[in-house]
């Protein structure tokens, strides 16, 4: 269940950042997520709770890295 809620904070950070550079679309997202979270059930998640917002259809790039936190790498935008 954390897992949803890590990716649902993550939608919420990229929507925000991309609000205030004036996006329309968000075309991909790269994260780092370390190895407490399972990349694959995370990327699922991500891409549900992003259904209905720009942030829709986005590519996810997910690289694993040491630790427990999941951290927005970059994001591209329209």
């Amino acid at each position: 269940m954390h897992e949803l809620a890590a990716a649902q904070d993550v939608i919420r950070a990229v929507l925000a950042a991309a609000e205030e550079q004036g996006a329309q679309r968000i075309t991909a997202i790269a994260l780092k997520v370390g190895q407490l979270y399972a990349a694959e059930n995370l990327q699922d998640l991500i891409a549900i709770s992003a259904q209905g917002t720009i942030a829709e259809g986005a590519r996810l790039e997910v690289e694993a890295v040491p630790g427990s936190a999941i951290q927005v790498a970059s994001i591209d935008i329209e």
